[in-house]
């Protein structure tokens, strides 16, 4: 059966080809489209293919032959001309005159790009379908677009939340719903004692092997976490007693996801439980100790209520009752003085700078009575006794006076307390200078100086020296918290030396309250003072162990 073509005029082949190209058999531009002519108003009639455009497909065409060759498979261009970069794709059709029409039309890859060449969707045949395919590309891209912010928003927010984990001081651990460990944080690492490549690459099973064997004997197999589902599963043994790499009480709690992968947190309980224990054994010592001196002061009194008494056994019960209520006093002024330090934590301190000279003087004639039977020799220099420590001169004479009575209560009569002035071997500038006081007294063993800062700890279980168990732990916390430190050294039946090291006022502090009302710079200690403070320092170990 014959067929025929359809034959276009002039007005509806432009509207069908708005971008054709129609060169002569030597590949001169004899004609184009109006779309193509807008976006390349550079695009002159009598210019040479190869003078306008760059053909990339057939890429060896320079001839009409070769396009004819070439037939009517896909064709594509590049501008050379000024303006926007545009390619061109389509086919080509050779004309029974020997000339050559390209029906070709732009690529266009967004909104843009049609912009920037000039052209809108009017300027296309009705049948080209750029526009749709321009509202998919640029729909493609914002769904892109978006979905990049969105990565780059869960990248920014796992490695958040990878940074708490790993900052957080509780070991987190997750396991996917197969029970394999997905993460662990380093606060679990180091309470487990395992790098991070072995507890990754274990299952849940495993781990659970892992834990029982870190936990305390008595407690494994109390926490099963292959069988726990939520708090609730965890709720009669959720506490571990881990043994080891060290003692430690954790408490652990489990959450279970929709998609079946777990979490298990472990919050280290060990100073909580620590400070619970200590509380619990304070309050047990304390109500001990303040029951004994008040059952003495209680029998006492219901004997002189009860029974008649003579004189001077009257005034021997009197005596032992003002001495159990003296003992009282002072051991719930002590508990206040340290409940007091403990919340103010220095807060209510005066540091100022106070002449040593004058801080031991006034604190050996505080002493006064206290010290009958024994001497007390102030073994300071002028040269010393013009240094000035920077320290609360209450709180500071409080400290010495604690450390001197010890010295006196546990000395025979009759012996020597010396208190002297050392710096620390090799600090030739010495920030800081220590207060020795020394004794003769019965000393301690090893084991007592162990426990000499411990709460209500006596060296004399007897009872026979009068005391609170509180003095030392008091000094300690005085020094401590005006930057110094308690140093002891002691040798049953030789004698003992505490050393307060308190720090030394700058050269350019000035000292308030000077004889005459005046004020004179600080002293300092000088090469020569250290020397010679040493000397004394290594003279004083040598005689007293």
């Amino acid at each position: 059966m014959a067929t025929c073509a359809p034959v276009l005029d002039a007005g509806r082949f432009a509207r069908a080809f708005p971008f054709h190209l129609w060169l002569d058999h030597e590949l001169r531009v004899i004609g184009a489209g109006a779309s193509l002519r807008k976006a390349l108003p550079a695009l002159q009639l009598g210019l040479r293919l190869h003078e306008a455009f760059i053909v990339t497909r057939p890429r060896e065409a320079v001839t009409a032959a070769d396009w004819q060759r070439h037939g009517a498979d896909l064709c594509t261009l590049r501008s050379k001309l000024p303006g926007p970069p545009l390619a061109l794709r389509g086919n080509a059709e050779l004309l029974e005159d020997d000339s050559l029409l390209l029906l070709i039309t732009p690529v266009m890859t967004s909104m843009e790009a049609l912009r920037d060449c000039q052209l809108g969707f009017n300027d296309f045949a009705k049948h080209d379908a750029i526009g749709e395919m321009l509202l998919v590309t640029r729909s493609l891209q914002m769904s892109a677009d978006d979905t990049h912010r969105m990565a780059d928003r869960l990248r920014k927010r796992s490695d958040q939340l990878n940074a708490i984990l790993e900052l957080n001081h509780c070991g987190v651990l997750s396991v996917d719903e197969e029970g394999q460990v997905q993460h662990v944080n380093a606060a679990l690492l180091e309470m487990l004692d395992v790098p991070r490549t072995e507890l990754a690459g274990m299952t849940l099973p495993q781990v659970q092997a892992l834990l029982d064997e870190r936990t305390a004997p008595d407690q494994r197999g109390l926490v099963q976490l292959a069988h726990a589902r939520s708090d609730a599963d965890l709720q009669d043994h959720r506490t571990l007693h881990l043994s080891v790499p060290r003692p430690r009480v954790i408490e652990l709690r489990n959450r279970r996801s929709p998609d079946g992968s777990r979490f298990y947190y472990l919050r280290d309980k060990t100073a909580e439980f620590e400070v619970d224990r200590m509380k619990s054994d304070f309050l047990t010592t304390a109500a001990h100790e303040l029951r004994t001196p008040m059952v003495s002061v209680f029998g006492f009194t219901e004997l002189l209520l009860n029974r008649p008494v003579g004189d001077e056994r009257r005034r021997d019960v009197l005596e032992t009752i003002h001495r159990q209520a003296a003992l009282l006093i002072a051991m719930i002024n002590d508990l206040l003085d340290l409940a007091r330090i403990e919340s103010r934590q220095g807060t209510d301190l005066r540091r100022v700078p106070v002449p040593i000279g004058r801080l031991v003087q006034d604190t050996l004639e505080r002493l006064g009575g206290a010290a009958a039977g024994h001497t007390l020799i102030n073994a300071l220099d002028a040269g010393q006794a013009g240094l000035a420590l920077l320290v609360d001169a209450e709180k500071t004479s409080q400290a010495l006076t604690n450390v001197l009575s010890n010295a006196i209560k546990y000395s025979p009569a009759g012996s020597q307390v010396w208190v002297e002035l050392c710096t620390a071997p090799g600090q030739h500038e010495a920030h800081r200078v220590g207060l020795r006081v020394r004794d003769e007294g019965v000393g301690m063993s090893p084991a007592q100086l162990a426990r000499v800062f411990e709460r209500f700890y006596r060296a004399d279980p007897s009872g026979h020296i009068p005391g609170t168990g509180l003095g030392m732990n008091l000094v300690k916390e005085l020094v401590e918290l005006q930057e110094g430190q308690v140093e002891i050294r002691s040798e049953a039946g030789v004698g003992t030396v505490v050393t307060l090291w308190l720090p030394l006022a700058a050269p350019t502090e000035r000292l308030a309250g000077t004889a005459g009302g005046g004020t004179r710079a600080a002293a300092r200690v000088t090469p020569a003072h250290a020397v010679a403070l040493q000397n004394r320092c290594q003279n004083t170990d040598e005689e007293t162990p």
